[in-house]
């Protein structure tokens, strides 16, 4: 065990987690789902070049999901990344996000900052939708998701696929500009204005272009489930199934509350604070929240170390659409929690930077969890992918 981000043996006893253990989707059970598209497929087949939108680095593979379709498609494809405002994937990322499925395709990463992006309209919250050009030239769209939980779009997958996975900086700013309202939760669609946005830019972009999708629902890092067909009907069928095994019923708040957030999150900072974002509900007012994580790629974002200071500050007032910047709805959360508890974090990263952003560092969890009554302690593992909630509320 790593002292510094390692999780002591006696915390397992206090561990929560989902009590759902399905099992890894099998090949055949992918197989069949896409076969059940047979007559759409072949259609695609006879349309020119079909371009394929599959996860980036911080989410999980699409091989599996990928591979029944080289059997199926008799044309050409190309592969788009959808990374959003991520960094973009690496030749060797690329081989282990796809495997050698559909090796002669050309490939690319989505740029959010490319200067030929198509416009094809507004939101009704005034979000202007730019998208990659390759999935407006014309072809048919297949895109490949994971669905489980999100801290404000109540969840991954679906519609994120096109907004923000291929958008424009602008487009994804402006969306985002919604998590610092009311109603984006993690779990939460109905009301949430993040996921009501993104199904409207999802609307403009299916009136334009023939698209299905397939959503693979995760479960402690295992695809375990997968639904096919239009974006909307296969991503409703994924998250439902998504919630029945992230939700997790806990009695009561508790004092102490550890977090691992669970790979591939726990990569960097900026994809690891989802866990806290999920857990920070279960904490006692005047409690302490661990995140344990190594993050060996560092904060992961570029306006993180600012959000998390600019959390601190009693001037620090909620932007309107105009003032955003990406990231200020992870300050608008990050105060609300510092108001009622302490964060604390055991990771790979500087003490001094640790410390600035206003949290406290541990360099030994076993030592430190001791030092504080670990009786009161739980630990909840895959964090960043399980939603916690009072059984009484």
């Amino acid at each position: 065990m790593n002292g510094r981000t390692g999780i002591p043996d006696f915390l397992r006893e206090n561990e929560i987690k989902s009590d759902a253990e399905p099992q890894p989707l099998t090949d055949r059970a992918l197989t069949e789902a896409w076969e059940e598209l047979e007559p759409d497929l072949r259609r695609f087949s006879g349309s020119g070049i079909v371009t394929i939108v599959v996860n980036d680095a911080t989410r999980p593979p699409s091989r599996p999901m990928l591979e029944p379709l080289e059997s199926m498609l008799d044309c050409a494809v190309r592969i788009l990344f959808a990374t959003g405002t991520h960094r973009p994937v690496t030749e060797e990322e690329r081989t282990r996000l796809i495997g050698n499925c559909f090796p002669d395709a050309s490939w690319k990463n989505s740029d959010c900052d490319l200067p030929e992006m198509v416009f094809i309209g507004r939101t009704s919250r005034g979000t202007p939708v730019s998208l990659d050009p390759w999935i407006l030239d014309g072809g048919p769209v297949i895109a490949l998701n994971s669905v489980e939980p999100h801290y404000f779009a109540g969840f991954t997958g679906g519609r994120k696929s096109f907004l923000p996975g291929v958008a424009s900086r602008e487009t994804i700013v402006r969306n985002h500009y919604q998590a610092c309202l009311s109603g984006s939760e993690p779990c939460r669609l109905e009301g949430n204005p993040v996921h009501e946005d993104m199904v409207e830019a999802l609307a403009m972009l299916e009136a334009r272009v023939e698209i299905i999708q397939g959503n693979g629902v995760m479960h402690r890092g295992r695809l375990v489930g997968f639904f096919a067909g239009t974006c909307t009907d296969s991503f409703a069928r994924a998250s439902e199934s998504s919630a029945s095994l992230a939700r997790i019923p806990v009695q009561e708040r508790s004092e102490l509350v550890i977090l691992h957030p669970g790979e591939p999150l726990h990569i960097n900072l900026y994809q690891s604070e989802k866990a806290i974002y999920n857990c920070s509900h279960i904490v006692e007012d005047g409690g302490t929240l661990l995140l344990v994580t190594p993050c060996p790629e560092g904060l992961g974002a570029e306006h993180l170390r600012q959000a998390f200071i600019s959390s601190m500050s009693e001037d620090w007032k909620i932007p309107d659409t105009e003032s955003y910047a990406l990231g200020d709805h992870a300050i608008v959360r990050l105060r609300e929690m510092r108001k009622r508890l302490t964060i604390a974090l055991a990771s790979d990263l500087p003490d001094d930077l640790v410390r600035e952003m206003g949290m406290e560092p541990v360099h030994d969890v076993r030592s430190w969890v001791i030092a504080r009554d670990h009786t009161r302690a739980v630990f909840i593992p895959s964090a960043g992918f399980v939603v916690p909630y009072l059984e009484d509320s």
